[in-house]
């Protein structure tokens, strides 16, 4: 064994031990723990679970009537008959956080490359479809063990034979009286496949973001009440996908930029209540390297807003009237 190779080996030991990247205790978590039909897992909200903040870790509990997740400082809720669909998928995420990405930049002699390898961890991600209060489309994703998603998502499909009954149209009298704008559901190219987690994380970090990043007063979720009487509506539509590897990104080195990358392409378009176009762009997000995919989703939400208020919604709105 060369020099150089004996560097790295004990460095990389050394980087290992000091930094505690043995495998994430959620590697050999427990099934779901049960009882008369109640399930609860420990799980990380991604975003949209109702008013929890986006991030939170905690227990998601899963009963006969409700969903609950409960994080050290609160609670929320969602009823079950509310749901419409549920799916899981899987994501490789770093484990060392911050201080993994930099320790595999400082890890001499290639041993970055190798040590990516053992940082990152396949989960599971867990997409709950559903309404809200206001009959708004939200969706739910959580990270968790990929066996508990699989059991969570099995034991719910009973109850979800159809998507719920349409909402009934509503006749606007006159539409709202400031600029908002209706997001509607995130559609794709006829053949081309998009993870459904991805969809709804692009959905869901759209409709959280504040509405003046849109330079409108509101944003209406898909079916809420008053979507159908705001100014503007947004379409948006998957062009491109290729959900690419993290793992390959990360165990080789400077290749990662070329090779395993993410790539989303959305068409956006904007329209006035009238049906006439404002706005018609493809707006791309990809991720290379030492970055972990599924944040090219909340990246094109973020171009996509900067994108409409480009538009001047507000000159269009005089010109209107």
């Amino acid at each position: 064994m060369s020099m150089q190779q004996n560097l790295r080996t004990c460095f990389l030991l050394a980087v290992i031990g000091t930094a505690g990247y043995a495998q994430s205790p959620s590697n050999h978590a427990p099934l779901l723990t049960s009882s008369s039909h109640s399930f609860s897992v420990e799980a990380k909200l991604l975003v949209g679970f109702q008013d929890m903040p986006a991030g939170a870790k905690g227990k998601l509990a899963i009963t006969p009537s409700n969903v609950t997740f409960t994080s050290s400082r609160v609670t929320d809720r969602l009823t079950r008959r509310r749901i419409s669909d549920v799916f899981v998928g899987d994501e490789r995420v770093e484990t060392g956080g911050a201080v993994g990405k930099v320790a595999r930049v400082a890890i001499p002699f290639g041993g970055g490359a190798v040590l990516g390898t053992i940082t990152q961890q396949q989960v599971g991600l867990l997409t709950i479809n559903y309404r809200d209060d206001h009959d708004g489309l939200r969706s739910a994703i959580f990270q968790l063990e990929k066996q508990q998603a699989l059991e969570i998502e099995n034991e719910m499909e009973v109850d979800i034979v159809s998507h719920p009954p349409l909402l009934p149209h509503r006749v606007c009298e006159s539409h709202d009286a400031s600029a908002s704008l209706h997001v509607l559901p995130v559609q794709s190219i006829q053949g081309l496949v998009v993870a459904p987690e991805y969809q709804s994380l692009l959905y869901e970090n759209l409709i959280e973001l504040p509405a003046q990043k849109f330079h409108v007063n509101r944003l209406f979720p898909d079916g809420a009440q008053g979507a159908e009487c705001a100014n503007y509506s947004l379409t948006l539509i998957v062009e491109n996908f290729s959900k690419g590897n993290a793992l390959t990104r990360a165990s080789t080195g400077p290749a990662g930029l070329f090779v395993g990358v993410t790539k989303l392409a959305v068409r956006v378009e904007l329209r006035d209540a009238n049906g006439r176009l404002l706005l018609g762009k493809e707006v791309k997000a990809s991720r290379r390297g030492d970055r972990e995919s599924l944040t090219a989703a909340s990246s094109a939400a973020g171009d996509i807003a900067k994108a409409v208020k480009k538009a001047d919604l507000w000159l269009d709105r005089t010109r209107m009237n």
